[in-house]
């Protein structure tokens, strides 16, 4: 009853002071369900590599999360929408040999809010592919912004997802080389996609100088001076990103509203879901450096310092991609005022702003 009480006095106040009522003012509580799709784009192909023997079309396996009339809590499969539709469009993209689902503390926070979340298993760089790659083929990731494009059409033409998804707020996130997908498909020249109308890229790094220093496939893609609001999630000890050109680089480059929330002893992996921690403060971020890489000393592998721990960095970046996609995907301006300030809601945080 006090809950209920609030939000009308929320209403009430907003009514008179004569602000927009926020889109999910009723929102926070859906159920969640989840469907997996197959599409299959016969006009491209994938290449031969890493065990694959290649394909005449192009097949994307995605996994797709929607709110849903069902009990809060877990995923369930097949259920059927809720009523309160349409809604926000995410693309989730993951990283290196990642999968699709391996994000869903933050897939589930978007969904419970609100939102539509499809995540493609990108058949070169994904180990759950149908393509049973036995290593990422990085020379793919040039395909995956138009994997994305494609993703959206079908989507869209679905008579299940189309009355569901409001196809004039779609947004893109990723992780890692997820992230360097998502810049790509709204920033690439030949790549971009403009329907995407706001992204939150999660450890870029810097996606040009990653892009051309692995050989990604994007040498000769123009840079599109083009405003797509824009949220970069960085982590203050993330190893990966320490190779990959000057901090913040991305974020200068592009036209504002843009934002770069760096997380104090924050690493790479504690982005997407798993918790491991290594003893004294090692950084988890080596691991792989350990494994792929054993006689090549890693800038921040030697470190020993304190790190801020999987849960609190989960936790900022749920709030961070939620309220940032609230701001410029629902057009809710007490989302906005939250993201300009989230620094102060976080202490362990520092926050660039190009308004």
């Amino acid at each position: 009853m006090r809950t209920v009480l609030l939000r009308l006095h929320l209403i009430v106040v907003l009514l008179f002071t004569g602000l927009p009522l926020p889109l999910h003012a009723a929102e926070g509580d859906y159920g969640i369900g989840v469907k997996r799709i197959t599409f299959v784009d016969p006009s491209r192909t994938i290449k031969a590599g890493a065990g694959f023997a290649g394909s005449p079309d192009r097949r994307l396996d995605v996994i797709v999360w929607y709110p849903a009339a069902a009990k809060p809590g877990a995923a369930v499969d097949d259920a059927p929408p809720a009523q309160r539709g349409p809604w926000p469009l995410v693309i989730y993209s993951h990283g290196t040999f990642g999968q699709p689902d391996n994000a869903t503390h933050l897939v589930f926070q978007l969904v419970r809010h609100g939102y539509v979340v499809a995540a493609p298993t990108y058949p070169m760089t994904s180990s759950a592919a149908f393509t049973r790659i036995t290593a990422p083929v990085i020379s793919d990731a040039y395909n995956q912004p138009k994997d994305i494009s494609f993703v959206i059409d079908r989507l869209l033409a679905d008579p299940f997802f189309a009355p569901a998804i409001d196809k004039a707020r779609i947004g893109t996130t990723g992780h890692s080389l997820g992230a360097v997908t998502s810049y790509f498909a709204s920033f690439g020249l030949q790549t971009r996609d403009p329907r995407i109308v706001a992204t939150a890229p999660i450890a870029a790094g810097d996606p040009v100088t990653t892009a051309l220093a692995g050989d990604m496939g994007w040498w000769g893609t123009g840079h599109a001076a083009v405003s797509v609001p824009t949220l970069f999630l960085t982590a203050e000890k993330d190893v990966f990103a320490r190779t990959t050109g000057r901090p913040h680089a991305a974020f200068t480059r592009i036209e504002p509203p843009k934002y770069d929330l760096l997380i104090k002893g924050g690493v790479h992996v504690w982005f997407h879901d798993g918790d491991e921690q290594l003893a004294d403060n090692r950084n988890p971020d080596c691991l792989f450096f350990d494994k792929w890489m054993p006689n090549v000393r890693m800038p921040g592998c030697e470190e020993r310092v304190p790190l801020i721990g999987p849960a609190r960095q989960q936790e900022i970046t749920r709030v961070a991609v939620l309220t940032f996609f609230d701001a410029y995907l629902k057009q809710d301006r007490a989302a906005l005022e939250r993201l300009r300030r989230l620094d102060r809601e976080f202490p362990e945080t520092t926050l660039l702003r190009g308004d």
